[in-house]
């Protein structure tokens, strides 16, 4: 149907020339899986393994001045960043806080732009470890073209746009 509109079309205009394209197939028909989101403390868990390779934890923080302790009251951070994220409708935007504060966090370990030698591989080290595939090589030529036409695009802005993607949030 759509040949024939693209025909019928170009006969109107006066064209002279016609092409035909064989149709293209993309992705999996019906094979691949529906994506699910990731409830809040599924998301809180797995941006702590991958970012900083442990679970949340629980501990007392304290508040001293001196030697003597002023205030003290039990953290989890597991229920705190969940809590955050439940409160609100859109957890996307809260999200994106999260993983931004923990991904400046010298815990994560996350290199400056200028230790990078290769940002082609450490882009594909990012799929690799973050969503389990190799990176398309669209994918991967639109993340090195950004690294390098963007002073401000650097290890930490390809983190953080890998787990802003829907497959890292649904997985």
């Amino acid at each position: 149907m759509r040949s024939l509109v693209l025909i019928v079309a170009c006969a109107l205009a006066g064209c002279t020339t016609t092409y035909e394209f064989e149709p293209v197939d993309l992705g999996d028909e019906g094979g691949g899986r529906a994506p699910v989101p990731r409830s809040s403390t599924q998301y809180v868990n797995a941006i702590y393994a991958d970012l900083l390779g442990r679970q949340p934890e629980q501990y007392d923080f304290t508040v001293t001045q001196g030697q003597a302790e002023l205030l003290r009251f039990p953290l989890d951070e597991q229920d705190t960043m969940v809590a955050a994220l439940d409160a609100l409708g859109d957890s996307a935007p809260v999200r994106d806080l999260v993983v931004t504060a923990i991904v400046r966090s010298p815990e994560a370990g996350v290199p400056d732009k200028d230790d990078v030698d290769d940002p082609a591989e450490f882009s594909a080290e990012q799929f690799r470890t973050l969503l389990g595939r190799e990176p398309n090589p669209y994918e991967l030529a639109a993340f090195v073209d950004e690294w390098r036409a963007d002073d401000a695009v650097g290890p930490r802005a390809v983190i953080r746009a890998i787990l802003a993607s829907r497959e890292y949030s649904s997985r």
